[in-house]
C-alpha cells in the first residue's frame, strides 16, 4: 500500500509504525534518491582522489619510489587488518547504490514522459550534465577492467628479465613484498591498455566535472551565490586526477619510470 508525499502535509505512516517507516518513504521519493546518489558521488570522487595520490608513489621513480609505493600498498594490505576489508566492502557498497540510485532516477524520469520531445533544446545544460548516464556507465566498465587487470591480474601477463612470463601478483621486490611498482610499468607498457587507461580517465574527468557541482547543489551546500564556486571546485578536483593519472602512464612510456 502507498501512501502520497506530501512534505507540507500531515503523517504519511501512522504513529505505530515501524521507526525505519520514515527512511523507507524518503528513499522511495525521488527527492531521497538524489540524495543518496550524491552522497555516494561524493564518496567515490573522494576515494579517486585518494586513489590517485597513493598512485602518485610510483614517481619520480628508482629505487626510492619502489619502496615508496611497496610499502604502501603492503600497508593497506597486511597491516589495517580487518579495515581493509571493511573499507573495500564499503567502496563497493557506495559504487553499487550510486549506480542503482541513479539507473532508478533515469527510469523515474523517463515514466514521467512516456513521449519525448519533438525538439529538445539544452541552451543551459553542458554536454558533462547531458553524458552523465552514460559516461557513469563507462566508468563502471572500467573500474570493473580496473580490478580485473591489477587486483586479479586476469588481463595480462608479465614477461621478466630472463625471458619467462610470471603473473603481476608473483612480482616480490628484495624485501618480499608484492612488487606494485614493476606491476604499474609491465601494466602501461603495453600500448592498448595504456590507450584505454587514458580515454577513461577523460570520461572520468567530464564525469567529475557536473557530478560534483551538481552533488553539492543537491545537498544545499551550495546556493545560486555560489554555484560558479563549486563549479570551478569541481573542474579543479576533475583536472587534477586526469592530470595525477595521466602523468603515470607518461612517466611508464617516456621511461622515466624503470
Amino acid at each position: 500500500m502507498s501512501t502520497a508525499i506530501n512534505p507540507k502535509g500531515g503523517r504519511v505512516y501512522p504513529p505505530s509504525s515501524a521507526p525505519l517507516a520514515w527512511v523507507e518513504t524518503y528513499l522511495a521519493s525521488s527527492v531521497g534518491h538524489k540524495i543518496v546518489t550524491a552522497l555516494t558521488g561524493l564518496g567515490l570522487a573522494g576515494f579517486v582522489v585518494f586513489h590517485m595520490i597513493g598512485n602518485l608513489k610510483v614517481l619520480p621513480g628508482g629505487p626510492a619510489s619502489r619502496d615508496a609505493i611497496n610499502g604502501y600498498a603492503y600497508f593497506l594490505k597486511h597491516e589495517l587488518g580487518a579495515l581493509i576489508w571493511l573499507a573495500r566492502g564499503g567502496l563497493l557498497g557506495l559504487f553499487v547504490l550510486h549506480i542503482a540510485m541513479t539507473l532508478r532516477l533515469n527510469a523515474k524520469t523517463a515514466a514521467a514522459r512516456p513521449i519525448p520531445y519533438a525538439v529538445q533544446k539544452s541552451a543551459q545544460a553542458t554536454l558533462a550534465s547531458r553524458t552523465m548516464l552514460s559516461t557513469g556507465l563507462v566508468i563502471g566498465a572500467f573500474t570493473i577492467f580496473h580490478l580485473a587487470h591489477y587486483t586479479f591480474a586476469w588481463v595480462h601477463d608479465v614477461q621478466r628479465a630472463d625471458g619467462t612470463w610470471t603473473n603481476y601478483l608473483n612480482l616480490t621486490d628484495d624485501k618480499g613484498r608484492h612488487d606494485v611498482y614493476a606491476m604499474v610499468i609491465a601494466g602501461f607498457s603495453t600500448s592498448w591498455i595504456s590507450i584505454l587507461y587514458l580515454v577513461s580517465q577523460l570520461v572520468i574527468g567530464v564525469h567529475l566535472s557536473h557530478g560534483i557541482k551538481s552533488a553539492l547543489q543537491t545537498l544545499g551546500l551550495v546556493g545560486r551565490r555560489f554555484s560558479l564556486v563549486a563549479q570551478w571546485l569541481a573542474y579543479a578536483v576533475a583536472a587534477t586526477v586526469v592530470a595525477g593519472n595521466v602523468l603515470i602512464v607518461v612517466a611508464v612510456w617516456s621511461g622515466m619510470v624503470r
